[in-house]
C-alpha cells in the first residue's frame, strides 16, 4: 500500500533544450516527478493520475519499473496532455500545451475520484500543479479524511489552469507545506521580499512556505515564521532541469512523513532535484543507494544557513 500519493498530471514532453537538442514523447508530468522525488527516499509511493487511453499500458508498465503503485491511473479519450518544454536559459522555460493535447480540464476530470486504497493506506500527499479548480478541490477532500494525513501542495501560474483562484491564499489553512517557485510567487502575488512573504504566510496559516529558486536552491519558512532557512543546491552535472522542482516536493514531503525539520525536508528536496537534472526524462534518473543518497544529504545540510 502508498504511504505517500501525488496527485496530478502525467504528460508526454517533447522537451527543447537550450543547445536545441530535441527530445520526443518523454514521460513527464508534475505527479510523476514528485513521485519520483519521493521514490528515493521512500518505498511505498503511487500516482494518482490519468493519460490517454492509447498510453495507459505503456505508461503503467513504464512507471511501475520504478516500483511505483500505477493502479491510481485512469486513462482518457484523446492524446492526455501533451506539452512542448522549451528552454530559453539554464533555469527558465515555458511549457506550451500542443494542439493535439487533451486540455487540463479534460484531464482533471479523467483523474476521478481518488482510490479508496490511497484513501485508506495515504500518509501523505502531494497535490502537484494541475488546474486551479481541482487544486482547491483536492485540498479540502483530502483534509477531510478521517486519517488526517500531510497535504503538499504545488502551483501553476499560467493561464491554462486559470491561476487567479490561488490569489486568495485561504487555501493554504488545510495544507502542510506550500512549495511554489519563485517564479509563480511573483507571477501570482509580486511580493517586494519573497524572503518576508514566505514568513508573512507561514505565521498566517502555520504552514511550511518554500519558494524554489532554480540554481540558486530555496528558501525555507517553518511554520509560525520562527526561522527562515536558505538551502543550497547540489552541484551535479546539469542535463535537463525539466521536473527538477516537482522532484524537489517530492523530496520534502519524505521527510514530513519521516516526521524530518523543515530544513531537513528542503534538504531531502534539494537531493531528489540533484539526481532528475541527472538525466533527461524523469524515467531515466538514475536510482541510487541509501548510502549515495544519504552522503548527498549530509553535503547539503552542512551548508544550510538560518537567516
Amino acid at each position: 500500500m502508498s504511504e505517500i500519493v501525488t496527485v496530478g498530471w502525467l504528460t508526454l514532453d517533447d522537451i527543447i533544450l537550450t543547445d536545441r537538442t530535441y527530445e520526443p514523447n518523454v514521460i513527464g508530468g508534475g505527479a510523476l516527478y514528485s513521485a519520483i522525488g519521493a521514490r528515493i527516499w521512500q518505498d511505498s509511493v503511487g500516482i494518482h493520475s490519468v493519460t490517454g487511453r492509447d498510453h495507459l499500458d505503456k505508461i503503467r508498465r513504464d512507471i511501475g519499473e520504478w516500483q511505483i503503485d500505477t493502479s491510481g491511473i485512469n486513462a482518457i479519450d484523446g492524446n492526455g496532455l501533451q506539452l512542448w518544454i522549451l528552454h530559453e536559459s539554464a533555469t527558465a522555460k515555458q511549457q506550451i500545451p500542443k494542439l493535439s493535447s487533451s486540455s487540463a480540464l479534460e484531464m482533471d476530470q479523467g483523474r476521478k475520484s481518488l482510490p479508496d486504497k490511497y484513501k485508506s493506506a495515504g500518509r501523505g500527499f502531494h497535490i502537484a500543479p494541475q488546474g486551479s479548480s481541482s487544486t482547491l478541490a483536492n485540498i479540502n477532500s483530502l483534509s477531510s479524511l478521517t486519517s488526517r494525513p500531510i497535504i503538499t501542495v504545488d502551483v501553476l501560474s499560467d493561464s491554462y489552469v486559470d491561476p487567479q483562484l490561488y490569489l486568495d491564499l485561504e487555501f493554504l489553512a488545510g495544507v502542510m507545506a506550500f512549495l511554489p517557485s519563485d517564479v509563480e510567487i511573483n507571477r501570482l502575488w509580486a511580493p517586494g521580499d519573497i524572503e518576508s512573504w514566505l514568513a508573512t504566510q507561514a505565521r498566517k496559516f502555520d504552514c511550511h512556505v518554500a519558494a524554489k529558486l532554480g540554481d540558486r536552491g530555496s528558501l525555507v519558512c517553518e511554520a509560525g515564521g520562527a526561522a527562515v532557512y536558505r538551502v543550497p543546491v547540489f552541484h551535479v552535472p546539469v542535463v535537463d532541469t525539466t521536473g527538477a522542482g516537482d522532484a524537489y516536493c517530492g523530496g520534502f514531503l519524505a521527510g514530513l512523513i519521516d516526521g524530518r525539520t523543515v530544513h531537513e525536508c528542503a534538504a531531502m528536496g534539494t537531493v531528489s532535484a540533484s539526481y532528475v537534472v541527472e538525466a533527461r526524462g524523469a524515467l531515466s534518473t538514475r536510482r541510487p543507494t541509501a548510502n549515495e543518497r544519504d552522503s548527498r544529504l549530509a553535503v547539503v545540510l552542512s551548508q544550510i544557513e538560518r537567516i
